[in-house]
C-alpha cells in the first residue's frame, strides 16, 4: 500500500514539474521559420583597446598654385634695403613668432610671404622712411621632416605601429592623440588625415589593421566554458560553441539565440537550429558571427524540469517522498528511507 501511495505521489510530482517548468527559455511560434532568409549584416570592424594598426605615410609633393602660408619650423630670410642690420634668417617658433631687430617678436604663423612683408613694412615705418623689405621662404613644410624623423625605423620604414590604449586613444607623432575606439578604419583614416592636414601638405595615409584584440563574441548558457572569445577570422555558431567547450547535455540545440546589431547598431536576434546542423549538416543554419555578437544556449525542457524539481520539490518535501527517484527524468531504484 505504501509503495502504491509513493508511486502515485511520484507521478503527481512529475506531472507538476512538467506543468510548472514554465515556457521555453527561447520561445518560437508559427511565425518563426528556420528556413526564412535571414538578412545579412555588413559593417566595418570597429576598433577597440588592444588593437594594433599600422599607419603608412606617403609624402607626395605636387605643384600647388595656392599661396603658401607659414607653419611652425619654416625658415625665412628677411632683407631690408639700405638697413643691413635687419637682414637675417629666422625660424618660425612653436608659438608662431619670429624675432627681428627693433620690432621684437612678430606673429607670422599662417601668413603668406606678402602678408609678412606688408606687416614688417608697417612696423619698420616707425624707424625708416619707406622701408623696402623682401621676405623669402628658404625652408618650408618642415613638419614633414619632423614626421619622417619620428616614424623612420630600420624595420618598418615610413610607417608606425600604434596600439589603441585602454582609454581608446592612439598616440600619434607630432599631432594630438586621436580617439580610435568605436571607429572603423576609414573613419580613423579621415580623423588622422584631418589633423595632419593642419600642419602638413601633400600627405596621404594608408592604415592597416595589424592585430585584432576587440573582435570579441560572447557565449553563455548551456556550454562547457561560458566566456568571451577572440575571433581571429570568420567563426560560425557551431565553431565558437566548440571553442566554448561544446554543448552540455542540458542544452536545447534547436533554439540557440544569436544577438547581433544591425547597420544602425540596434540589437536584433536570430534563432539557430544546431540540431539540424549536427544531424544533417544543414550549414545554412550555422550563421557566421560578427564582432560583439552574443550566443546564448538555453536549457532543454527536461533540464528545466530537473531544475524545478531540485529547487521547489526536492528541498521542500520529506526525503522518503523523493529518495531513490529522479522525478524529472528516469526512475531509479527505490530504497525507502523510512520503514
Amino acid at each position: 500500500m505504501r509503495y502504491k501511495i509513493m508511486t502515485v505521489l511520484s507521478l503527481a510530482l512529475v506531472l507538476l514539474a512538467t506543468s510548472c517548468a514554465g515556457p521555453p527559455e527561447v520561445a518560437i511560434n508559427e511565425d518563426t521559420l528556420y528556413a526564412r532568409p535571414m538578412p545579412k549584416v555588413e559593417y566595418e570592424y570597429e576598433l577597440g583597446p588592444g588593437d594594433v594598426v599600422e599607419i603608412i605615410y606617403h609624402d607626395t609633393p605636387q605643384p600647388d598654385s595656392k599661396e603658401y602660408h607659414l607653419a611652425v619650423g619654416d625658415i625665412l630670410k628677411v632683407e631690408c634695403a639700405y638697413h643691413s642690420e635687419v637682414n637675417r634668417d629666422v625660424t618660425v617658433r612653436p608659438d608662431g613668432h619670429i624675432t627681428l631687430p627693433r620690432v621684437g617678436d612678430v606673429d607670422v604663423l599662417g601668413l603668406s610671404t606678402n602678408g609678412i612683408r606688408d606687416k614688417l613694412v608697417t612696423l619698420y615705418s616707425r624707424d625708416f622712411r619707406d622701408p623696402s623689405i623682401t621676405v623669402t621662404v628658404t625652408q618650408s613644410n618642415r613638419a614633414i621632416d619632423y614626421l619622417k624623423i619620428a616614424i623612420t625605423t630600420s624595420e618598418r620604414g615610413q610607417s608606425k605601429l600604434s596600439t589603441v590604449r585602454p582609454d581608446g586613444y592612439l598616440s600619434m607623432p607630432i599631432i594630438n592623440d586621436i580617439m580610435a575606439r568605436g571607429k572603423t578604419l576609414p573613419e580613423l583614416k579621415r580623423a588622422i588625415t584631418e589633423e595632419y592636414s593642419k600642419i602638413i601638405s601633400n600627405l596621404t595615409l594608408s592604415i592597416v589593421l595589424w592585430q585584432m584584440k576587440a573582435n570579441l563574441v560572447y557565449v553563455s548558457g548551456e556550454v562547457g566554458k561560458p566566456d568571451y572569445y577572440l575571433m581571429e577570422g570568420p567563426n560560425t555558431v557551431s565553431q565558437i560553441i566548440a571553442r566554448a567547450g561544446g554543448l552540455l547535455n542540458s542544452a536545447e540545440r534547436g533554439t540557440v539565440l544569436v544577438i547581433s546589431r544591425d547597420e544602425q547598431r540596434r540589437p536584433w536576434g536570430r534563432l539557430v537550429d544546431l540540431a539540424k546542423v549536427y544531424a544533417s549538416g544543414d550549414i545554412s543554419q550555422d550563421l557566421v558571427l560578427h564582432q560583439y555578437d552574443v550566443v546564448y544556449v538555453p536549457k532543454s525542457a527536461i533540464a528545466r524540469r530537473d531544475l524545478f524539481v531540485e529547487q521547489y520539490i526536492s528541498k521542500l518535501l520529506p526525503s522518503f517522498f523523493t529518495a531513490g527517484y529522479n522525478v524529472g527524468g528516469t526512475m531509479l531504484e527505490h530504497r525507502p528511507v523510512v520503514r
